[in-house]
């Protein structure tokens, strides 16, 4: 009896593409109900987070000021003060940080299901 091996097959494009909407839901939602709970509960905690980036809103600020031209920056400035500033950062952050965790977490539970499965 010979040993039989099973070749690993590409998910299909419908499956990937369920896959990362089904994260990307995720991801908008959990993103969502956290910043609502800070706000909510724990509105110290985000002064404390606002703080910190504080100087990373500074530098960009910098970048402005430095390596634009004198025409450009006043618009770059309201932009960025109106858009970007820590609360912006803060949910981008916490938003690269829920995604990542998600597909961590997507993986292992697939690395779970072909190792259960014997593939």
């Amino acid at each position: 009896m010979a040993y039989e091996t099973r070749r690993w097959r590409r998910p299909s494009f419908a499956a990937q593409l369920a896959t990362k909407v089904v994260l990307v839901a995720l991801t908008i939602v959990l993103v969502w109900i956290i910043y609502a709970y800070l706000h909510a509960f724990r509105l110290e905690w985000l002064g404390w987070i606002y703080s910190y980036l504080l100087p990373v809103t500074n530098a960009l600020y910098g970048l402005v000021e430095t390596w634009l031209p004198a025409d450009v920056r006043f618009k770059v400035r309201g932009a960025i003060s109106d858009d970007l500033g820590q609360r912006s950062l803060f949910l981008l952050l916490l938003t690269a940080v829920v995604e990542l965790v998600l597909f961590c977490i997507f993986k292992a539970i697939g690395g779970v299901y072909r190792m259960v499965r014997g593939d």
